[in-house]
């Protein structure tokens, strides 16, 4: 049974997660806590989209680096 919220929300698929150091993130993510790297690509300049996702379940976390001060609005 889906449940809706106030906002017509039922589900969330991504969380993005700021990460200064990826691969440090990875690394916790995957080897400690046991979740599946499936996505990891180039993304614009010296960046990197990397989404893990734990092993039940269908929402999964995007480490994005931390957005710098000039690209907040």
């Amino acid at each position: 049974m889906t449940t809706k919220t106030e906002s017509g929300i039922s589900t969330i698929s991504l969380v993005v997660v700021a990460s200064s150091d990826q691969d440090r993130s990875i690394a916790f993510y995957v080897d400690k806590l046991g979740f599946e790297k499936r996505t990891d690509i180039p993304f614009g300049g010296n960046y990197r989209w990397v989404e893990v996702y734990p092993p039940v379940g269908g929402t999964g976390i995007a480490l994005a680096p931390p957005q710098r001060e000039e690209q907040v609005g």
